[in-house]
């Protein structure tokens, strides 16, 4: 499992393309393209909690599907962020898969030099569930801007690419996928 991040990020930005990825996700899921999450009761919160962890841990379990042990391990640290409920992972590759223990600093997503800014994806639960389950494809994320990708341009294609290889990698267990 990738580390789950509980950050108290100064005036609550989640990060600067939260919104756009948000109002990208509405639109979506007015068009039929993204199913909207229903979630009700006194848990729903905890319930979101939950599935965005395991959403997260899909995406993991995808990257580490797709490459081999020496491509995995030179992949740059980087973030994730869910934004409906600000859920955050930090992936860092080790020999036996991502860390889950890793206790990251807070992401940089402020800086006016973006060189210096963390890697960080910023997407939708549902957008990222859609694509794990094949629904949409990659290049749809980021044309629809229902995924932006922040941080130094080099690390952020490799990055891409890798979401590519992902998707392009069957799910080994169809019964976990479905």
């Amino acid at each position: 499992m990738c580390a789950i991040c509980d950050f108290k990020i100064e005036f609550s930005v989640g990060h600067p393309q939260a919104l756009t990825v948000a109002v990208a996700t509405r639109k979506a899921i007015e068009a039929d393209l993204l199913r909207q999450v229903e979630v009700e009761g006194a848990l729903a919160q905890a319930r979101l909690r939950i599935t965005a962890v395991e959403t997260l841990n899909g995406l993991q379990d995808r990257i580490q599907e797709a490459l081999p042990v020496d491509q995995l391990l030179s992949l740059p640290d980087f973030y994730v962020l869910l934004i409906e409920n600000d859920t955050w992972g930090f992936f860092h590759a080790t020999p036996e898969g991502f860390d889950p223990d890793i206790v990251p600093d807070l992401p940089d997503i402020l800086s006016d030099n973006i060189d210096e800014r963390s890697l960080v994806i910023v997407t939708s639960q549902v957008a990222l569930q859609a694509w794990l389950g094949g629904e949409i494809n990659t290049r749809q994320l980021t044309t629809e801007a229902l995924l932006f990708i922040d941080g130094p341009r080099e690390l952020s294609d490799t990055l891409l690419s890798t979401l590519h290889a992902a998707a392009a990698t069957p799910v080994k267990d169809e019964a976990v996928a479905a």
